[in-house]
């Protein structure tokens, strides 16, 4: 995981003597303490100037592997001290649970839809416009759910000893499998992704990021709120107060309103020790009867 407890902003105008201008800007992230955060973000810029007047482009981190600039929440311990995960709050305000140790899919409603078939042909679709062959009778709309659960099914036939957890959100579904830790670089990872119809987006970030990620609370558009005015990390005294005053209310905002709803266990029944406290901590922050959001 590339989570970082320390986070620094440098900036900085560059005019090389093309007569171009660059408004420089460098983000770093450290475990060490501020100084540490604030010494790479500068270390950053130098190493920009010094590509821009080779020439080079600054593009350093192939989409969806570059550290996600969250604020650090909490970081996650099991009894025995081995960190588990971290709870971060990311660029729109809500809480994110990160861990390697917890299998999470991500199933949108929009990758379960059937896709459609191919044309019958002009000549066909004519000889059906002249009603000298009959026109077929529209195909059912296919429940998502069902589908998903077939999906399901298929895996665990093949693969008896996984156990799943199911639940819905507002514009999908999340699958929890908690018989065994399964690394998000391991190749059996995008296997299931692929097998489960995986979000795309989610499944190539869990694998660059080498952890997965479950939202813990609302979108804030979806209870009411607009996303926070400032982003991570804060610049001066201002920005943190209004950042404070926006979590009060969205923490107030979000007691009305559940991420997830229950649907059922899939499969052997298994919980490893890693899932434990994670899936209760999941479910804690999750469920509810509560408008989805």
């Amino acid at each position: 995981m590339q989570i970082y407890n320390f986070w620094a902003r440098e900036t900085a105008a560059y005019a090389p003597a093309t007569g171009e201008h660059y408004d420089l800007v460098a983000y770093a992230g450290s475990n060490l303490n501020q100084a540490d955060a604030t010494a790479q973000a500068r270390q950053k810029l130098l190493s920009r100037q010094d590509r821009l007047e080779s020439g080079e482009r600054l593009n350093e981190y192939p989409a969806g592997a570059k550290p996600l600039r969250e604020k650090l929440e909490q970081r996650l311990y099991t009894p025995e001290g081995k960190e588990m995960g971290a709870i971060t709050r990311n660029a729109y305000g809500a809480l994110v649970l990160n861990t390697s140790r917890l299998m999470f899919v991500d199933v949108d409603l929009v990758d379960l839809r059937p896709r459609p078939e191919l044309s019958a042909g002009l000549f066909t679709e004519l000889l059906r416009w002249l009603r000298i062959i009959p026109t077929p009778p529209p195909v059912p709309p296919i429940e998502p759910l069902p589908l998903l659960e077939a999906k399901v099914q298929r895996w665990l036939q093949q693969h008896p000893a996984w156990h799943f957890r199911l639940y819905r959100t507002r514009a999908g579904y999340r699958l929890l499998a908690t018989h065994a830790e399964i690394l998000p670089t391991d190749a059996v990872a995008n296997q299931v992704f692929t097998a489960l119809g995986a979000d795309e987006i989610y499944a190539r970030m869990c694998r660059l990021q080498a952890c997965y990620r479950a939202r813990l609370t609302p979108k804030p558009w979806r209870i009411g709120l607009a996303r926070p005015t400032y982003l991570f990390p804060y610049q001066d005294a201002e920005q943190l107060t209004a950042q404070a005053d926006w979590e009060s209310t969205y923490t107030a905002q979000s007691a009305d309103f559940s991420v997830c709803e229950f649907i059922g266990d899939y499969g052997s029944g298994q919980v490893c020790p890693a899932a434990k406290d994670l899936l209760a901590l999941h479910d804690a922050a999750c469920l509810g009867s509560r408008t989805l959001a």
